[in-house]
């Protein structure tokens, strides 16, 4: 049986920090499910599922003042995990108030990041405990930036293309980066870990005129996780780290959203933190593009193929989505499948 498109009791990146200020309501469409963001007077976020449970007009309409959020239809007030506290039409007996409510997705937020774990059964949260992603920095620590794009594409497609190495030669073809001339024969080991696999760690190729720049001893380890979660590490000599990390949320069955996120020990990171902003959009943008042209080619609904082992982490990744779905119908632990391999292939 093939897995679904959408993978839930997962959590997924929902939006960096900075977009919840005070008393703003912020609507997110996640896995084709309107919610609705913000943050309590302590700071804390929360999201709710954006309608009213009177008559479904949407939360995000209505006014917010840090404590309750008022719809906009009919006055009705709910408080920030959800539940009703007042229906100012209602002039004799109160019916239960307790048993009135938005439903109240958990959600977290972890070094400046956002994060809301999406139930199969709404009724049902322990997986959502203790699971969210290791984003790798300390927990004193922010990720101060994030750069969004919508991509013209499913989870499934947008996540093949985040693990695909072949396209690299074709659609990153930039000065800061490499060109074409640069194609060589790479060989890399990976490894099950956690819900995904990891590229062990290596020393990367001098044609990346990205890493070039670095200084002392260098090596890197990339680490996919399911839903779409990619995460680099940046060993630089022997005190300091980067961290890349690209998330991928779906929004529907037609748009992806992917979000690039990073971090530096290197202090000089802070003198030209803005040109590699600049230099990530533009690197972020071919994606874009391509998957615009993407698009128009599966409007007509081709027999697609995985070939080999330039395809073979595309392959993990529907392998341990059955995996992941098996364990949530069976109610089972999941099993990461995944073997050990060497893979070869010219980039």
């Amino acid at each position: 049986m093939e897995p679904p498109l959408f993978l839930r009791n997962l959590w997924y990146f929902a939006l960096h920090g900075s977009r919840l200020k005070s008393g703003k309501l912020v609507q997110r469409e996640i896995l084709g499910e309107k919610i609705v963001f913000g943050r309590d007077r302590s700071g804390k976020p929360f999201a709710l599922r954006d309608n009213c449970p009177h008559r479904g007009i949407p939360l995000s309409e209505g006014s917010f003042d840090g404590e309750t959020i008022q719809c906009c239809y009919h006055g009705w007030q709910f408080n920030c995990a959800g539940s009703c506290q007042k229906i100012p039409a209602m002039a004799e007996t109160l019916p239960n108030l307790e048993k009135i409510r938005a439903y109240a997705y958990p959600c977290e937020e972890k070094n400046g990041t956002v994060w809301v774990y999406i139930p199969e059964n709404k009724a049902n949260l322990e997986g959502a405990r203790g699971t969210l992603p290791d984003l790798l920095i300390p927990a004193d620590k922010k990720f101060l930036h994030v750069e969004s794009f919508d991509l013209d594409g499913d989870i499934d497609h947008a996540t093949i293309g985040l693990i695909d190495p072949a396209h690299v030669t074709f659609v990153h073809q930039s000065w800061f980066w490499r060109t074409s001339k640069g194609a060589k024969r790479k060989e890399k080991h990976f490894e099950p870990v956690g819900k995904g696999f990891r590229m062990a760690r290596h020393k990367p190729k001098g044609s990346a005129k990205g890493y070039s720049i670095l200084k002392g001893g260098i090596s890197t380890e990339i680490t996919f996780q399911i839903p779409g979660h990619r995460f680099e590490h940046i060993q630089v000599g022997e005190t300091d780290s980067i961290v890349s990390i690209t998330l991928l949320t779906p929004i529907n069955e037609t748009t992806t959203e992917l979000n690039h996120i990073f971090y530096s020990t290197l202090g000089w990171m802070k003198f030209v933190w803005w040109p590699l902003v600049r230099l990530g959009r533009a690197f972020i943008c071919q994606d874009v593009r391509v998957f615009r042209k993407l698009a128009k080619g599966l409007a007509t609904n081709p027999k697609l193929m995985l070939v080999g082992d330039p395809d073979a982490q595309a392959r993990w990744y529907f392998e341990l989505k059955k995996q992941w779905k098996l364990a949530q119908d069976t109610q089972t632990e999941f099993v990461n499948t995944i073997q050990p391999a060497t893979l070869r292939w010219v980039t």
